[in-house]
Formats: structure tokens, sequence, C-alpha cells
């Protein structure tokens, strides 16, 4: 491990001295910096299929919306099971799904698949709209004796 990178302070667990346990805000800045990073990458990613594909600037954008999406949706399911480890194991108190803060994240879950739901129909829509063009071009080339 680089020298300017620091390792995780780990401990064992009270309950289980065989255990391992690491610092809760330790592991969500762990969690969040991963999430980050695949979510650049998708980004990243996306704009070079897109590209490669032919796609309309339209549906890279539609592309990267949908990943955007996703990424808020894996930081807020983060969030729901960082208060539910809290609020279980942490404190010991039974869950309720009726707690504010968890009602919250879920509000914001239900949110944000909608809107993924809508997007993911639009590129759909998009994808079918681009497979007849090419169907159609495809039969013009054949009938006409040209090809690609």
């Amino acid at each position: 491990m680089p020298s300017n990178q620091q390792r995780p302070v780990l401990r064992t667990c009270q309950r289980n001295p065989m255990r391992w346990t690491m610092d809760k805000k330790e592991f969500y800045a762990k969690s969040e910096k991963i999430i980050n990073e695949t979510f650049e990458t998708v980004k990243k990613y996306a704009k070079v299929v897109a590209e490669k594909t032919g796609e309309a600037a339209h549906v890279t954008r539609l592309l990267i919306q949908k990943a955007t999406l996703e990424h808020q949706m894996a930081k807020a399911f983060s969030q729901l099971g960082s208060q539910v480890y809290q609020m279980t194991v942490r404190q010991g108190e039974k869950l309720e799904f009726g707690a504010p803060e968890i009602q919250k994240v879920l509000g914001e879950i239900k949110r944000l698949d909608t809107e993924l739901g809508q997007v993911e129909a639009v590129l759909e829509k998009e994808r079918k709209v681009k497979a007849v063009k090419e169907a159609k071009l495809k039969a013009v080339r054949k009938h006409t004796g040209k090809s690609s």
C-alpha cells in the first residue's frame, strides 16, 4: 500500500473478538468513494458507446441521465442500509419502517425509481425508432441494389 494512503482502522468487535470491525464513517466514506468512481466510469463508457454506435446526442444525454439516476439510487440504498444497521445493530432497536428517517429515504428511492423508469421508456422508444429507420434503409438499399 502506498505510504500516502492510510490503512483502515480495524479493531475487534466487542461481542465477538474474532470479528474485525471498521468505523461506520470510514466504511460509508469508502463505499461512497467506490460508488462515485463507478458512476464516473459508467458515464465515461456511456459516451464512448454512444460515439461508437452513432447514437444521437439526445440518446447520449438519456444514457447519462440513466446512469446518474442509478448512481443516486445506489447512494440512497446505501443510506437506507446504513440507517437500518444503525437502528438495529448499533442501537439495538426494532426496525420501524414508519420511522421518519427511513420513510424519507424510501420516498427518495421511489421517486428516483419512477424517474428512472421514465428515462428507460424514452430510451426504449428511441431504440425502436432507430431500428425502424435502419430496417427501412436496409430495404431501400436492397431494392436499389446498393450495399452499405
